[in-house]
């Protein structure tokens, strides 16, 4: 797990190696272990920033952490003639097939680290090769045959990858922060982008909250010559080989492919040269994880755990060690006090780069530097919900047959059942026209006519969400709904907030964070799942992968991971009081939105009278939304 960085120029000049230099430097808490870099005045071999050239029209840069090939794996790497370099992070889990194949075919491999599948599987395969690998990751990969550089992010997005333009030159970096906190990227806010982070809490990829700026989609690369340095860059999706073999039929064989999925999944994520972790909130996916890591390792795994310990019986902490005492796994706590975590929180919006309306990602922060003083990955729980619709948001798509015929009463139900402002919400589903409309307004936040008000002018927010939704409903939405919502989730929700969240704020403490739950194997099976056994008709979420969870699990963890209450209730996980913070007896500066005034392109006046005078239950999560804009753009 690393940090990459790197630039391109129309001309031989110094641009692109000040550039590469400022942004590998600005990202030296993703990869603490070590630095380099090539340009193609220097083609043969990396070189250290002592020995970098005066210009270059290339260059790639790299920050590291250690943690397969500790000797032999440093980058930017090549193949055994020089001529493909690549500069990476992440974790390719099916390398070890992947060299097998290419040595078969007569590749020569000079280390053990996943990174060289990668320059071999180039000149094997070229562009064939992204939908080949299974693992999380981003990389820049130079082909001095052809002269171009290919940009590309894996295709669920679990790693960040930006790529901006600055006069005739592209930059590239994994974080945007790097970027505004060196000057190479514009500090203009992009007025859309900011639409649409008031619609979704987030940016949907391609875009990015700065003008000039933008987010390599997931499954996308970005192909860039010289001669187009400088202009807007073109996604081009690829389409992942990665399947599972299994082919189940009925309620007991998808238990089954479910479990053996994940456990087959966390084998392969559990491949390192360091000891590894898990994040334990007591939950049933992380605890799942946990157990299986245990069965499949020689020792058995830490676990993390973290909670407020405001939250009395209902502090995370007690659901872990519960659950570490059950599995026998030694559990290291840390747990946080209100006043503590809201001293810390509203600096922590700059970490991402760009806003994400999420009360919890400091929490995940702060867990992870408990976690950095003994190891450097981690496995988590993370990504369970989007593709197997644990969230009450998924009940909308599965409900909309019968409450668009009784819109108000669906809507009251909604309103008592799921939360205060659900309502509203579920009301603009039943009415929405067309289906991209309709997934969209699942996941809105603020809906369309309040955003256009509060930031008037550029394209109407319905098409902007509209347009962001479309781009990944699948050709065959119209044979399972559910599971064309789930996908959308997981691809765009997921992608870039709560796993944009989880990378930047695990690597500010250098951690590595997988997801197993995410292994592109077990994603493709969950994906064609009906999704009659994910949400079922009487509001039960996640039921049966949770029936074949608890089925594993110790027996002592059945009657607080199981029931009505775990199927249908609120999301548990990660969780802060934030209903609390932005209640009436909040305790946050009142005078945080007045930080909102600074923010040219938004009626600053019209979100503050709207959404923060008062406390209205109704409006957290558009107060939230608000808040990490302000302390983001502070």
């Amino acid at each position: 797990m690393c940090g990459i960085a790197g630039a391109m120029s129309r001309e031989l000049g110094a641009a692109a190696v000040v550039t590469t230099r400022a942004l590998t430097q600005a990202l030296t808490h993703r990869g603490p272990d070590g630095s380099g870099f090539w340009t193609d005045t220097e083609p043969t071999r990396p070189v250290a920033d002592t020995e970098l050239p005066i210009a270059a029209r290339t260059v790639l840069g790299h920050r590291r952490l250690s943690i397969v090939d500790l000797a032999g794996g440093g980058q930017p790497l090549s193949n055994e003639d020089g001529s493909v370099w690549v500069s990476y992070n992440g974790e390719i889990f099916n390398a070890p097939e992947l060299r097998r194949a290419l040595e078969r075919t007569g590749h020569v491999f000079q280390t053990r680290s996943d990174t060289e599948v990668l320059v071999h599987g180039w000149e094997e395969w070229g562009e064939e090769m992204f939908g080949r690998l299974n693992g999380m990751f981003a990389f820049a990969i130079a082909d001095q045959v052809s002269g171009a550089v290919w940009l590309v992010r894996d295709p669920v997005g679990v790693k960040p990858l930006y790529v901006g333009v600055r006069g005739e030159m592209t930059w590239w970096a994994s974080e945007l922060g790097a970027a505004r906190e060196t000057d190479v990227a514009s500090g203009t806010i992009d007025r859309d982008a900011l639409k649409l982070y008031l619609t979704f809490r987030f940016v949907p990829s391609p875009l990015s909250i700065l003008e000039g700026a933008w987010k390599v989609p997931p499954a996308s690369f970005v192909r860039l010559r010289p001669a187009d340095a400088g202009q807007r860059p073109a996604f081009v999706r690829y389409q992942t080989a990665i399947c599972s073999s299994a082919e189940p039929h009925g309620e007991s064989e998808w238990a089954q492919a479910m479990t053996e999925g994940l456990e087959a999944a966390v084998r392969r994520q559990l491949m390192s040269d360091v000891p590894v972790g898990s994040l334990l909130s007591g939950g049933v996916d992380s605890t799942l994880v946990t157990m299986m890591m245990r069965d499949a390792m020689e020792y058995a795994p830490v676990a993390f755990g973290i909670g407020f310990a405001s939250h009395g019986e209902l502090n995370e902490l007690v659901s872990s060690r519960r659950a570490a005492k059950a599995l026998e796994v030694p559990l290291v706590t840390t747990e946080i006090a209100d006043e503590d975590y809201l001293s810390a929180w509203p600096a922590s919006h700059r970490r991402t780069g760009e806003p994400v309306g999420n009360s919890s990602s400091l929490l995940l922060g702060l867990l992870c530097q408990t976690v950095a003083r003994t190891h450097k990955v981690v496995l988590t729980g993370q990504g369970a919900d989007e593709p197997l619709g644990g969230y009450p948001r998924h009940m909308a798509e599965r409900l909309f047959a019968i409450g668009r015929r009784v819109p108000s009463l669906s809507a009251a139900v909604a309103q008592r059942v799921i939360g205060a402002d659900a309502g509203d919400r579920l009301l603009r589903v039943l009415h929405a026209r067309d289906r991209a409309t309709r997934y969209a307004e699942i996941l809105t936040v603020l809906p369309a006519e309040e955003v256009d008000a509060i930031v008037p002018g550029g394209t109407p927010a319905a098409e902007l969400a509209k347009e962001a939704v479309a781009r990944w409903i699948p050709a065959d939405a119209e044979r399972d709904s559910v599971n064309a919502l789930l996908i959308v989730d997981a691809r765009m929700s997921l992608a870039d907030d709560l796993l944009l969240v989880a990378d930047h704020f695990s690597m500010a403490a250098s951690v590595e964070l997988r997801v197993p739950f995410l292994d592109l194997a077990l994603l493709e099976l969950l994906d064609r799942m009906p999704s009659r056994y994910k949400v079922s008709w009487t509001g039960r979420r996640k039921w049966l992968y949770r029936k074949a969870a608890l089925a594993k699990l110790p027996r002592a963890l059945s009657g607080t991971l199981g029931g009505v209450r775990s199927e249908q209730g609120r999301k548990v996980g990660f969780r802060t009081p934030v209903d609390r913070w932005f209640g009436a007896d909040s305790t946050l500066d009142p005078a945080w939105s007045e930080q909102l005034l600074r923010i040219t392109a938004l009626d600053a006046r019209l979100a503050r009278r709207t959404y923060t005078s008062g406390r209205d239950p109704k409006r957290v999560r558009q107060q939230l939304a608000l808040y990490a804009l302000a302390k983001w753009y502070a």
